[in-house]
């Protein structure tokens, strides 16, 4: 992300020749909530011209004789990495994502997700995942109609889970379809 992509961009409009103004995410998200993915991946140049619009729910525009004011009364959650992969329970957050005091003082809740190295859950989860996308698109044998060879299931007794407590996916489909069509929870 840079900073005009969040903030705002004055460009020339190529039919009318006239400067234009168009609003980034920050300012998309108005009311709402902006997502922003890959935090420390920004130079810091770019993280600070958000401060503005974090702290005063606001983004000044003088550029290409614009001058305005831009509201940005929206949530910002972002999520950054360790440096190395790996993060480091003896260093501070700051140290571990190499953000700036400043960048971290204006988010008014800091979450750390540490992953676990355990290699037997991380191989179950990638077999997961893969099997669903595997099930969930069909291959060019089955677009042309051939018939799926049946499989075992990988939830099956000699991966050592208890299938019982397993729901299959094709019954967990039809609860999320029905789920939708007939429940409408209210808060």
């Amino acid at each position: 992300a840079s900073a005009v992509g969040l903030t705002a961009n004055v460009h020339k409009d190529p039919i009318t020749r006239e400067w234009t103004l168009e609003g980034g995410a920050l300012v998309l998200a108005d009311r709402g909530v902006c997502l922003i993915d890959e935090f420390d991946k920004m130079n810091e140049q770019d993280r600070t011209s958000i401060h503005e619009a974090m702290e005063q729910q606001s983004i000044s525009i003088s550029k290409a004789g614009i001058v305005t004011s831009l509201q940005a009364r929206c949530s910002v959650i972002a999520a950054a990495n360790p440096i190395g992969g790996r993060y480091d329970s003896s260093c501070t957050l700051a140290e571990n994502v190499e953000l700036t005091d400043p960048i971290l003082q204006r988010f008014d809740c800091l979450c750390v997700l540490q992953d676990t190295v355990d290699p037997v859950a991380d191989e179950r989860l990638a077999s997961f995942v893969t099997e669903s996308h595997m099930l969930s698109i069909p291959t060019s044998d089955v677009a042309r109609g051939a018939a799926l060879a049946p499989q075992r299931s990988r939830f099956e007794s000699s991966d050592g889970i208890d299938s019982g407590d397993l729901i299959p996916q094709a019954l967990l489909r039809k609860y999320i379809q029905y789920a939708r069509a007939n429940c409408r929870p209210a808060l």
